[in-house]
């Protein structure tokens, strides 16, 4: 969650803003959400509207800043912000035509040089004056600075010419409506500014500054004459040396008293509001709150963690009363009752009638509102249970089709096992057991590699995980490099093989007796079997355990000088390999099934083999095993299929790569197109194989709006086989074959 805006003009009217799915909309104050536009790239920063103009939305994406007319049914990208990232936008509340933009990354520092632009250099707005139709580019800093992240934008609303400009560099001042600035001397001892706020007279300005790296303290000044007071006591009572940015005041402060609040980075300690008096452009007394802390108290969704108050907002003066906040996943109002605020979760719905149990209490189930959850890696299917592997979240399951989810988290008296990269189900003929790679780590910093198993005894949240393997003590023998994939052979669902990243493909042979081994404190078997030219392969996104013969798997090799397919088979005690395809990418896979005694192998990614297209992915079939392969899919096919209104615009950055989720069954293949520097999908594709081995392509996109597969398999329920996809930001998704 980038930050959630309200609309002035219209109550109950939000724009939710994510940094991986765009934008959503909701018309009834956050009971339901619903995607938006078709925006050229989906990292979103900020939102403005303009006001008294309902159908004008401006957006700062990493890639540019787009601009609607139509509510954000389209977007117009400004062709001279391209490879620009927009971090802060605001219209001016005197005339809707000014709207100024300020180049940036909030917190998101690590993508500043995704499209070539960098964190130091000069300080960059955009200005327009005829509503976002053309726009002036302007330098409000001159030197080149270290950090150049604008923060926030004000216009004064009782001066249509004052103009504040909250940067990493510090606070700006504008006299001539935003076309010449000044710098404003911040407070002693401060390193960065982290966003001014401004009260509705003009009299008085907030300020957050950090003094050690992101922690700092909050600051206030008379605008008449600047003379910074840290404001971080009230009431004999000391705020806290935390991470505050984007200070805001309550727009229904009127004269010298105001309230203030506050967001946190990434901090848990709460949210904090500050009752202030000013006499004569000096302060008299001020003193602070905590309206909002832990996670007791109020429903947080199947977002376990405590709550991280990154933006809280005060709604328009046109509304009712209240507060809006996010954390990195969830989104919370607050309503004041009794002069308590009462904070609502927005995110999601709880179900009662599934619950799970630990610390003595009892947890529900959670169904969306419409938002698409987040980073999904892998997803298994059996009967009614659904599990998703996750980033960020762990593995969050559901016991009746996916309609309502929990968070494992809420389960588990271990350490956090927030990341969890790889999910399968073995020993399906007996009791399922599910296998999973789990591990610590935050935004894709995957720690180690651990095994978690759990048998599908009651298909309830009575099933509990067990560690069975790696980790920091090696446990059955296995390393603890990281499972990016887990996969139990079709021939005999009791052998499961695993990549550890780094260290090699190992195979359990016997899952159920593993797990009966690890219950009893014996140590669990497994045994490494790559070796020779497969040695020394440094990740694996797929394994590919063969269809019909228990003695051979395949693995793709995805980063370093072991790039490729694979081919694994044991002869006699030992496994013998050989290379058969000579592919590449991170996320390259490799696919084999079998259909009316043949057995197919599908290969997405970049390819080196006759067929190759450059750096764009091509999906190659091979009828034979491997001995011999024909790329049947590539940009050209997907152009041909389907066009995208937004693609010209961006034709030159965009590349037709994907995150994997390449499927096979029977005679019909999946493939998508996807670009993740871009996060848009130009397509998701359906293939048929033809019996004299033709491949015939139909867009099958539908109402998939962000295809950027993960992982795809099939599951069939009451008898109708669903094709179940996970995605690189957009939860997870099903539909009928």
């Amino acid at each position: 969650m980038q930050d959630i805006v309200c609309d002035p003009n219209t109550p109950g009217r939000l724009i939710l803003v994510s940094d991986m799915e765009g934008i959503y909309q909701t018309l009834d104050h956050g009971d339901s959400w619903h995607i938006m536009g078709d925006l050229h790239q989906n990292r979103v920063f900020s939102v403005a509207y303009a006001k008294g103009k309902t159908n004008k939305l401006f957006v700062g994406t990493l890639y540019g800043l787009e601009v609607s007319n139509d509510s954000g049914k389209s977007f117009k990208l400004i062709e001279q912000t391209k490879r620009k990232s927009i971090a802060a936008i605001t219209a001016s509340p005197h005339d809707s035509n000014i709207v100024i933009a300020g180049l940036g990354w909030r917190d998101d520092y690590d993508f500043s040089h995704t499209f070539g632009l960098g964190q130091s250099g000069k300080g960059e707005l955009y200005r327009s004056t005829d509503g976002g139709e053309t726009w002036s580019h302007i330098y409000f800093e001159n030197a080149i600075t270290e950090d150049r992240n604008v923060v926030n934008i004000l216009f004064d609303e009782t001066d249509s010419n004052i103009v504040y400009l909250g940067a990493s560099n510090g606070i700006y001042k504008s006299t001539d409506a935003g076309k010449t600035w000044a710098k404003i001397k911040g407070p002693s001892g401060v390193a960065k500014n982290r966003g001014v706020a401004l009260t509705p007279d003009g009299k008085t300005l907030y300020a957050a500054y950090s003094t050690q790296g992101n922690k700092g303290y909050l600051y206030a000044s008379p605008t008449s004459h600047i003379n910074w007071t840290d404001v971080s006591y009230g009431n004999n009572e000391f705020l806290g040396h935390f991470d505050f940015w984007y200070p805001e005041v309550d727009p229904r402060s009127q004269g010298g008293k105001h309230k203030v609040t506050v967001g946190l980075q990434s901090g848990r300690e709460g949210v904090f509001e500050g009752v202030f008096n000013w006499e004569d452009d000096a302060l008299s007394h001020y003193e602070w709150s905590t309206i909002w802390k832990g996670t007791k108290g109020f429903d947080t969704g199947w977002d376990f963690a405590p709550t991280n108050p990154r933006f809280v907002h005060y709604t328009p003066k046109k509304w009712d009363y209240a507060l809006w906040s996010t954390t990195n996943q969830t989104i919370f109002q607050a309503v004041l009752e009794n002069n308590t605020y009462q904070w609502k979760n927005k995110y999601c719905i709880p179900n009662e009638s599934i619950k799970a149990s630990q610390w003595g209490m009892e947890f529900p189930t959670y169904s969306s509102r419409g938002t698409e959850s987040t980073y999904t890696y892998d997803i298994a299917v059996h009967n009614n249970y659904v599990v998703q592997g996750m980033g960020d979240n762990g593995a969050v399951e559901s016991w009746d089709h996916g309609k309502t989810w929990s968070n494992m988290q809420i389960r588990l008296s271990i350490p956090p096992l927030s990341d969890v990269q790889a999910v399968d189900i073995a020993n399906r003929s007996k009791t399922p057991i599910v296998v999973a790679q789990m591990t610590s780590g935050y935004g894709g910093g995957a720690l180690n590699g651990n095994l978690y198993a759990k048998r599908l005894k009651h298909n309830s949240p009575k099933d509990e995980w067990v560690f069975i393997g790696g980790g920091w003590e090696h446990k059955g023998g296995l390393p603890s490099g990281v499972f990016r994939d887990v996969a139990v052979s079709p021939v005999n669902d009791k052998m499961v093989f695993l990549y550890s990243t780094d260290h090699g493909l190992y195979l359990i042979d016997d899952i159920e007796q593993t797990l009966n081994d690890v219950e009893q404190g014996k140590a669990a078997r497994s045994t490494k079997i790559s070796n020779g030219v497969a040695d020394g392969i440094h990740a694996v996104k797929k394994i590919a355990p063969h269809p019909t013969n228990v003695n051979i798997v395949y693995i793709n090799g995805t980063r370093g000088n072991k790039e490729g397919v694979f081919k694994g088979e044991k002869k006699g005690k030992n496994w013998e390999w050989s290379k058969i395809y000579e592919g590449s990418n991170w996320d390259s896979e490799i696919v084999a099934w079998e259909h009316e005694g043949q057995v197919y192998l599908f290969f997405s990614g970049a390819s080196a083999e006759k067929g190759g297209d450059g750096s764009n992915f091509v999906g190659a079939l091979s009828l034979d095993e491997g001995k011999t392969w024909k790329t049947i899919i590539t940009k050209k096919t997907a152009m041909k299929l389907n066009s995208n209104s937004w693609y010209d615009a961006i034709a030159d950055d965009f590349r037709f790569h994907n995150k994997g989720g390449a499927l096979g069954y029977k005679n019909t293949i999946i493939m998508s197109y996807y670009d993740h520097r871009m996060q848009k999908a130009y397509g998701v594709y359906k293939g048929t194989i033809h019996k004299n081995g033709k491949v015939t392509w139909e867009d099958w996109t539908d109402n998939l709006y962000f295809g950027g597969l993960t992982s795809s398999i099939i599951a069939n329920q009451n008898g109708v086989p669903y094709v179940f996809v996970s995605t690189a930001g957009a939860g997870a998704w099903k539909r009928p074959l």
